[in-house]
């Protein structure tokens, strides 16, 4: 609920609390100790930071076009 308020959104998949940092493989709790899983979260991860970049972008974008 903290992290809707604070980010104005809900954390993506495998986010960790501090935003734009994500966890996956054996650093993520319930992990079922597998490589292939963690490839798997890696690749999910790797989508969900780009999209946070992205959003971060345009957020930066945004605001640097309000000001001129």
């Amino acid at each position: 609920m903290i992290f809707r308020q604070e980010q104005g959104r809900d954390p993506y998949l495998l986010e960790a609390s501090l935003p734009g940092v994500f966890a996956v493989g054996d650093v993520r709790s319930g992990s079922v100790k597998r490589v292939a899983s963690a490839v798997g979260e890696g690749s999910i991860a790797i989508r969900f930071a780009s999209e946070h970049l992205g959003h971060r972008a345009g957020i930066a974008a945004t605001g640097a076009a309000a000001r001129h």
